[in-house]
């Protein structure tokens, strides 16, 4: 070989070398777990130091097997599936796949998995980034929002009832056909030697398994179950898994046949002095999150306040006080756990309130109307729930079809709220935020006179906070920018009144957008 040529091909192999390095160190060090399949086998061949770390398992337990005889890749056929779909494909990804950790703990991942050829040889690079945070703040959401309807439904169940027997199958219904779960009951602790929990309320699919159960509050073994515990307690008490749960083992068959996998219990304390305990069975393993237990405890403390409302008028009128109160708190739950998911808008929803409210104020409305108006500002954005956040924190402007996905969060979170009956219009406050009254807004299109006038006062405080603060995929533009847009379309797409209201307050006021609660 002539020295020009062995001197090419040096550089080429110190260039591949070079190359070959600089991916180790990539591989090595990425923040995002990696794993490298055989394409043709499905053999895992190499594995980085961060997926070993998320996943618990070491680098020799993973080279060598096919994925899905690794423990963590809990679902075999849809791995299975899935190493077929990407032998077709060359491309999968999923944005919520659970993986189970070594250590048993179940997280949450985006998986996306893509064919590429590496020296002759097809290959699979999965790349695994754990979303669990995400995934939990999600089922938080849903959760608390669900537990609002529930809230909701439990004051028309307290003015409708006129029997404590009738009021806690009322709450049990609810719990079924309002919050999900398969079947309710309501338990009273026998003060005698046995301490027999009696049933006295329920609904859902039973098929005979209250008569099966014989709880007890006793320190026996069929004390030992949620129910038992939660009598015993005084504090709500929860099982995630029956099927794996010790305390669960008299009643696993049973639970088992009829499709419970978790179950809840929260303590109810009875004007006389005795204790009940609701009891609630879901379909799938639930962790029973705190925000989803806490307000659980504030619906068992609402049943215990509406039995004695029942006794008592006057008690009555403070059972709806309390009730609007739980409400409210729930509504600033969903808005926390909202700010959470999407760290850019963090805040967002709180200062258009805030800004909402003094338009409001400054307008001369009435103090309930401002009230309502805050409730909703509050949590106007809820609807983003529905829509993927790689699309709400893209750093770049939105195609068109990843706009119109975006404009779907108006009637999502309408659709959510629409059920629970509040003091005020607070799902079409939402529903119509994005509207303007040439008609030109979203979803529906309505003009003048059919929009609230909520409405139209959070459509100008969402735009003149959106403008002022940064979003990922700009700067700010400024209270000015925002000031002179607003103007610009006074009387046209924003109401003339609120407009000039708004400037009122910033030009004259000096009203300064702030993050206070």
């Amino acid at each position: 070989m002539s020295e020009p040529r062995r001197d090419r091909q040096a550089a080429i192999d110190q260039s591949l070398r070079f190359s070959e390095m600089r991916y180790r160190r990539l591989f090595e060090s990425a923040q995002d777990g990696i794993l490298i399949l055989n394409a043709e086998t499905s053999e895992i061949e190499d594995a980085n130091p961060f997926l070993i770390d998320i996943i618990g398992y070491s680098h020799e337990e993973l080279v060598g097997k096919s994925l899905w005889d690794i423990g963590a890749f809990r679902d075999t056929k849809l791995n299975q599936d899935a190493f077929i779909e990407l032998q077709t494909n060359r491309y999968i990804r999923y944005s919520d796949l659970p993986l189970e950790r070594k250590d048993g703990q179940l997280i949450y991942v985006e998986f996306i998995s893509n064919v590429y050829d590496c020296d002759g040889i097809e290959v699979i690079q999965c790349n695994i980034r754990d979303n669990s945070k995400r995934h939990f703040l999600e089922v938080d959401l849903l959760a608390t929002t669900r537990t609002l309807k529930f809230l909701s439904e439990s004051n028309v169940a307290l003015l409708r009832s006129t029997t404590e027997t009738i009021l806690l199958n009322e709450y049990c219904r609810i719990a079924v056909e309002t919050g999900g779960y398969l079947m309710a009951w309501v338990g009273l602790a026998d003060s005698g030697p046995e301490r027999c929990v009696r049933p006295i309320a329920h609904y859902g699919h039973n098929d005979g398994y209250l008569a099966l159960g014989q709880f007890t509050s006793a320190e026996t073994e069929r004390g030992q179950g949620p129910t038992g515990r939660a009598i015993r307690s005084g504090e709500v008490q929860f099982c995630a898994d029956i099927a794996t749960d010790p305390t669960m083992l008299p009643w696993r068959a049973a639970a088992s046949q009829r499709g419970y996998q978790s179950n809840i219990a929260i303590p109810l304390k009875l004007p006389n002095g005795t204790i009940a305990c609701l009891s609630l069975y879901s379909a799938s393993r639930d962790s029973w999150s705190i925000p989803e237990r806490k307000l659980l405890q504030e619906v068992a403390d609402d049943i215990s306040f509406g039995i004695r409302a029942i006794r008592t008028e006057i008690e009555k009128v403070q059972y709806q006080l309390n009730l609007r109160d739980s409400l409210e708190q729930t509504i600033q739950v969903i808005a926390d756990t909202i700010d959470q998911r999407d760290s850019y808008t963090a805040g967002h929803q709180r200062r258009v309130a805030n800004l909402s409210s003094a338009i409001a104020l400054e307008m001369g409305l009435a103090p309930s109307f401002i009230h309502g108006l805050h409730l909703a500002a509050t949590i106007h954005d809820l609807g983003k729930i529905g829509i993927p956040l790689e699309i709400l924190v893209k750093p770049r402007r939105l195609s068109e079809n990843e706009f119109n996905l975006i404009k779907e969060h108006a009637m999502i979170g309408f659709n959510i709220l629409k059920a629970i009956s509040f003091p005020w219009p607070i799902a079409k406050i939402i529903q119509q935020h994005h509207e303007r009254i040439d008609g030109s807004g979203y979803p529906l299109g309505l003009t003048g006179d059919a929009l609230l006038l909520e409405s139209k006062i959070l459509a100008v405080a969402d735009v003149v906070e959106a403008m002022a603060s940064p979003r990922p995929y700009r700067a700010a533009l400024g209270i000015e920018a925002a000031m002179s847009e607003i103007a610009a379309h006074r009387g046209t797409t924003f109401d003339a009144a609120v407009v000039d209201a708004c400037l009122r307050i910033f030009r004259e006021q000096g009203y300064k957008i702030e993050d206070t609660l």
